[in-house]
Parts: C-alpha cells; sequence; structure tokens
C-alpha cells in the first residue's frame, strides 16, 4: 500500500469510529497528510512510524487539518504518535526534550520537598497511560500548540493539584485538631478514638464497595482525580446535572452505610457512639480520598480534591 493511501485509510477508520466528518476533499486530505508525515519523519530520521497509525493519530486527536498545514508542528505530532506506539526512541527523546518545560512551568509554584520527583512520575502515567478514563493525555495531544507547552501545562496542573489537595488535608487538620482540643479532657472519647480508628476506616472502605460501578468511578474521578463535574459529563457523554446527581447519591450512600456499619459492629453505647461519630467524621473527606486511591479496597464491580462533604 502506498504512503498516501495508508495514511488516508488510517485517517478516515479513526474518523469513521468517532463518528467525525472531515470536509475536506479527498486530494486536500491526502496532500496534508503526506506533507504532515514527510515533514515528521524528517524531523526525526531515527525513528520509524507507521503511516496507517499516523494517520489514526491525526483523527483521533483532532488534528485541525486544512489552510496552511505548515503552521503545525509536525514533528511534534509524529514524535507524540511513536510515543503512544510504544516506540523506544521516541520515549527516550520526549523525556529529554520535557526536562526543560516541566522546570519552567513549575518554577513558579511552591512544592514540598521531594514533589517534583513525584509530579514527574505521576506526569509520566498519565501522559502514557491515563488517568481514571485510561486515556493517555497525549493522545490528546493535536498540535494547536508546541508539545513541550502541552507537556508543561500538564505538569503544572498536576503540581497545582497536589497543593490543593494538600490545602483540603490541612484544613481537615486544623478542624481535627479543634475538635480534639474541645474534648482533650475526655480520656474515654480519646481511648475510643484510638481503638476504633481502624474500624472507621474499615466501614470506609465496605460503604465505598457497595456503590455500583458507576458510582464509584465518578466519585473517584472526582475526589482523587480531581476532574471537574464538566469533564466528567464529557467522559460519560451526559449532562453535568446528571453528574451532580451521581455524586450527590454517592456521597449519601456512602456517608449512611460508613454510619450504618459502625452501629452494627461497635459494641458502643448511643452516647459513646455519636461522640466518635462526630470526632471521626471532620476526617471522612481525607478517609475517602486516601481509601479510593488504593487499589486493594474491594468493590461491588471494576470501578484536587474537592471535599467530600460538597458535590
Amino acid at each position: 500500500m502506498s504512503l498516501p493511501r495508508a495514511l488516508v485509510d488510517g485517517y478516515r477508520t479513526a474518523a469513521a469510529a468517532a463518528s467525525r466528518h472531515t470536509g475536506l476533499e479527498p486530494s486536500v486530505l491526502e496532500s496534508a497528510l503526506t506533507q504532515l508525515y514527510a515533514t515528521g519523519s524528517a524531523a526525526h530520521p531515527d525513528i520509524e512510524l507507521d503511516a496507517t497509525r499516523f494517520g489514526n493519530y491525526v483523527a483521533d486527536c483532532n488534528t485541525p487539518l486544512g489552510g496552511d498545514n505548515r503552521t503545525l508542528p509536525a514533528g511534534d505530532l509524529f514524535l507524540a504518535c511513536a510515543v503512544l506506539s510504544g516506540n523506544q526512541t521516541a520515549i527516550r527523546k520526549l523525556r529529554q526534550i520535557s526536562l526543560s518545560p516541566i522546570r519552567s512551568y513549575l518554577r513558579r509554584i511552591e512544592l514540598a520537598t521531594g514533589s517534583m520527583d513525584d509530579i514527574v512520575q505521576e506526569l509520566w502515567s498519565l501522559l502514557l497511560q491515563g488517568g481514571a478514563d485510561r486515556i493517555p493525555k497525549l493522545a490528546r495531544y493535536s498540535g494547536t500548540g508546541s508539545l513541550r507547552s502541552f507537556i508543561g501545562v500538564t505538569a503544572r496542573r498536576l503540581a497545582l493539584m497536589r497543593c490543593r489537595h494538600e490545602e483540603v488535608v490541612a484544613r481537615a487538620g486544623v478542624r481535627l485538631a479543634t475538635e480534639v482540643n474541645a474534648l482533650a479532657d475526655d480520656v474515654e472519647l480519646a481511648f475510643i478514638k484510638a481503638e476504633y480508628r481502624d474500624g472507621f476506616r474499615r466501614a470506609i472502605e465496605d460503604a465505598l464497595g457497595g456503590l455500583d460501578q458507576r458510582l464509584r468511578m465518578v466519585l473517584r474521578m472526582r475526589i482523587v482525580d480531581n476532574l471537574t463535574v464538566e469533564g466528567i459529563a464529557r467522559a460519560y457523554v451526559v449532562s453535568q446535572s446528571s453528574v451532580s446527581r451521581w455524586l450527590e447519591k454517592a456521597r449519601e450512600q456512602v456517608m449512611s452505610d460508613t454510619r450504618r456499619l459502625l452501629c452494627e459492629r461497635l459494641l458502643l453505647s448511643g452516647a459513646e457512639f455519636d461522640s466518635l461519630w462526630r470526632l471521626m467524621a471532620s476526617q471522612l473527606e481525607i478517609s475517602v480520598s486516601d481509601v479510593l486511591g488504593c487499589k486493594h479496597v474491594p468493590h461491588s464491580g471494576a470501578a484536587g480534591p474537592r471535599p467530600f462533604r460538597s458535590a
């Protein structure tokens, strides 16, 4: 099969799967794809890339073809596609050229010691494997800007999400400290808190495990992956109001089931249980985030945070 035909066939197959119509004349589409591939290949002569796969990629990421395609970063598109195809030379090259923009985009963000390495590791996992939606972030690079900027912006968003999560944890810690100080004279209650902390976590795990597949995934996308309601709605192709209802239903069910399970399992008087619930519930948003982020948590199906109490 000739190069132009392989490019066009790959493009049309992916476009048809996405129910997308380009509106370009066949000759214009063929010329645009051939030019992109040739320019990209020339920019990376040490990388081999299947033409059909490149056509798939350009269609999947909705690269804006037509007009003056010479303005598109063909080399970046070619490299991104090669990385997603698993080409090790491309992966090494992308890691090398990304070091500078990552540092540049994170320079003005105050990060805790050691956070940079964690963010870079999470960045590459997101770029190559994806988040909750299992779609590699790199697959969304369409060439509307440079690949370096795309990666830098992605790194900055991850860093800001981490900072927001740390702020949530800090605020919850302040609330908890206030409650503990107010109850400092109640030695019996302090003992109850230490004695039943593990039981509280297990109750949360079981409550989350009782959610159906969709509710648990949506809750994880919102709390752990920090996706907006709008972003979740796009992933499920539903309205934002539907996602808000799902989140509220999941929140209410987890709260209700956690309390019910604790009532069933703890041999406490009513007054003791109410005191325990008031103290432990202040940590619920952190506990749910932590539990959802653990791979071992049981669930009923395959499944920067904002406070759990608000969808």
